[in-house]
């Protein structure tokens, strides 16, 4: 039963199947609260010894049986997208993920819209995965002092606490200037879609390159190229390394406009494309803030430069005036 409970804790499908959700508030209500609704954290703290006593007690044996039936119903259950065997997988790339309080990787509506989307996809039985970023503060939390003035609080995140898993032997570099940042991946199972989650807190890092995935929405302009860069440029390659062969990439919204980059010198390298040829396959549909605007931001010349292989001047000219195509936009951030 326990191994079943770890099972249950570390399968985010608890966030949309109240049954689920209801076998870890009837273990321990108080508990439950105070760990901000976080299952993985809630066992941790029963210890095995806690968890086996509350078993004992008859509603939490119907709430476990309960929850086993809706979690094998769920994966029992065969959706129509799954037989099509769609020969191309979609890759879903967002700054942040609204799935659970427990999982600090979002500050509002563009995250629970993204989040949204991978529980949809999961029912849908879509063949998409998601990337993101393993914020080690997430976004701040606003308090008032004794002055009246605002002020903002951070709290720490450990991965061990979080619903989330290492990817053991992964690691990726992207470019930040004339260096190279290492980063390594974590992995949450939303229902059927994994989400992969970058992580850039190693000490194979200089401290300031550790630091670019500590906050969601860095309000300094050189800091947020940074996590762009590692979302954009390192979640591609992330893939890459995990060996799935994603042909689509969904961007929510400009954060992850460098995806693009990076696609670019894929297809350079792989298909000997011009650049032109390149960046026609590659160009982004305009969402929000990934419109021409941001196409041509991608020009900023070190890093593009590197990146794609091709002089500054060729990057200029090929994103001044990209083809677009509109389509429903979420509020801009």
């Amino acid at each position: 039963m326990q191994e079943e409970l770890k099972q249950f804790a570390y399968d985010l499908l608890w966030t949309w199947q109240p049954r689920i959700e209801h076998l870890f508030r009837t273990l321990d209500p108080e508990l439950w609260k105070s760990t901000r609704e976080n299952p993985v954290l809630l066992l941790s703290q029963l210890g095995d010894e806690g968890v086996r006593g509350a078993l004992e007690r008859p509603e939490v044996q119907r709430a476990f049986d309960d929850a086993q039936t809706a979690y094998r119903d769920y994966y029992e259950r065969h959706p129509r997208f799954m037989d099509a065997q769609a020969p191309l997988g979609i890759a879903y790339f967002s700054l942040e993920f609204g799935l659970s309080e427990c999982l600090p990787i979002y500050s509002g509506g563009l995250g629970v819209l993204a989040g949204d989307h991978l529980k949809a996809t999961s029912d849908l039985g879509l063949p998409l995965v998601a990337v993101g970023l393993l914020y080690k503060q997430g976004f701040g939390r606003q308090d008032i002092d004794q002055g009246g003035r605002q002020f903002e609080v951070y709290s720490e995140n450990r991965g061990s606490d979080l619903p989330v898993n290492k990817v053991e032997g992964v690691e990726v570099e992207a470019p930040i200037g004339q260096r190279n940042v290492r980063i390594a991946v974590w992995r949450a199972q939303v229902g059927r879609v994994p989400l992969f989650l970058l992580d850039t807190d190693l000490e194979a890092n200089p401290q300031d390159l550790r630091g670019i995935t500590d906050r969601l929405y860095v309000p300094e302009p050189d800091r947020r190229l940074r996590q762009e860069i590692v979302l954009g440029i390192g979640g591609v390659r992330v893939l890459r390394a995990l060996g799935l062969d994603s042909g689509v990439f969904h961007l929510n919204e400009g954060h992850s406009f460098l995806c693009a980059l990076e696609r670019i010198r894929e297809l350079r390298a792989s298909r000997q494309m011009t650049l032109e040829e390149a960046r026609l396959v590659s160009t982004p549909a305009s969402c929000g803030t990934c419109s021409a605007r941001t196409w041509r931001r991608s020009a900023s010349p070190s890093t593009a430069s590197w990146t794609l292989g091709a002089s500054v001047r060729a990057i200029r000219a090929s994103g001044s005036a990209p083809p677009t195509r509109r389509c429903a936009s979420p509020t801009n951030r």
